[in-house]
């Protein structure tokens, strides 16, 4: 207990210094305690009543100066306002001081004078924010146009597509679509016998030989149509290639058309050999080149295939 007792009383001197420091005043020594004359009834009472708790009186102490200390921060935090104020009427003051300087004598002329100033200065803004906003609307009129009119470029292309596909056209990229095609086998005679036993002959006879047709599978006739669907004439190169039901390529075909005009389909019929001997399970179709026929440069093909397989052409 007389170790706790040790330490508050070192703390409250501590506070009592700092304290002291902060206020500038010099600490006041502590009054004089002085015994009055008292009877032996008045000792016998006081002897009587119980002694105050130390560690009670030090904590009330504490509390006393943490008031101080909190009424100090408030007179500081006062006094820097007051600072900051003073230091702004002292900035309007030097300039009021540097226009009486030039202006003069005429404390009205300087009002008015400053009155078109601010009033000029008005006007600059309203202006700038005018100019502002004319950009803005005109940068929103321009992109309200430009959307507009990607769209109604969208919608274009969306019903000249709908269309060629109405027409039997698929597209197969940089504006180059082909039409259904047909496939033809061409078909061989072949000879066939008829070997009959007679048992009361004791011999086989022939019959008389007949033919009968099936188809060639190394032959075949394809045809169909190419359309160019830019607004330039170009020569165009399409290529057709045919695979077995296992992925190996059979046959292969390229069509090329010099001078093909917008929008015009261009029939073709080609007979290729096929390396089977049955149909073909699937195709591929690609754009192979696309060239302005006027000799102008034209962005590099990007194939789209488009893929037929046996069930669909049957």
């Amino acid at each position: 207990m007389r170790s706790v007792v040790a330490i508050v009383v070192t703390l409250l001197l501590l506070v009592g210094v700092l304290t002291v420091q902060v206020s500038g005043q010099q600490p006041t020594p502590p009054p004089e305690k002085t015994t009055p004359a008292t009877s032996p009834q008045a000792d016998a009472t006081s002897e009587k009543e119980p002694e105050a708790d130390p560690l009670q009186l030090l904590l009330d102490e504490i509390q006393q100066l943490h008031a101080e200390i909190l009424t100090l921060r408030r007179q500081v935090a006062q006094a820097q306002m007051a600072s900051s104020q003073a230091k702004r009427e002292l900035a309007e003051l030097r300039l009021f001081i540097d226009d009486h300087h030039e202006f003069g004598q005429d404390f009205q002329q300087y009002k008015a004078v400053k009155a078109i100033a601010e009033r000029e200065a008005r006007e600059r803004r309203q202006e700038v924010v005018r100019d502002q906003r004319e950009v803005q609307r005109a940068e929103g009129q321009t992109r309200r146009l430009a959307a507009r009119a990607e769209r109604a470029q969208r919608e274009a292309q969306a019903r000249r597509l709908a269309d060629y596909r109405r027409a039997g056209f698929t597209p197969l990229g940089l504006d180059v679509y082909v039409g259904k095609m047909a496939y033809y086998y061409r078909s061989k005679n072949t000879t066939f016998y008829d070997i009959e036993y007679v048992p009361f002959l004791s011999g086989y006879f022939v019959d008389p030989e007949y033919r009968r047709a099936r188809p060639d599978f190394s032959s075949m006739t394809i045809s169909g149509s190419v359309l160019n669907a830019a607004d330039a004439v170009r020569n165009v190169g399409v290529a057709i290639t045919f695979f077995d039901e296992n992925g190996n390529q059979v046959g292969s075909e390229t069509i090329q058309i010099n001078n093909a005009r917008p929008n015009v389909p261009y029939p073709f019929t080609s007979t290729l050999t096929m390396a089977l001997n049955r149909p073909f399970s699937s195709s591929t179709t690609y754009v192979l080149y696309a060239d302005s026929a006027e000799g102008e440069p034209l962005p590099p093909p990007r194939p789209s295939t488009s893929s037929t397989s046996r069930s669909q052409r049957e």
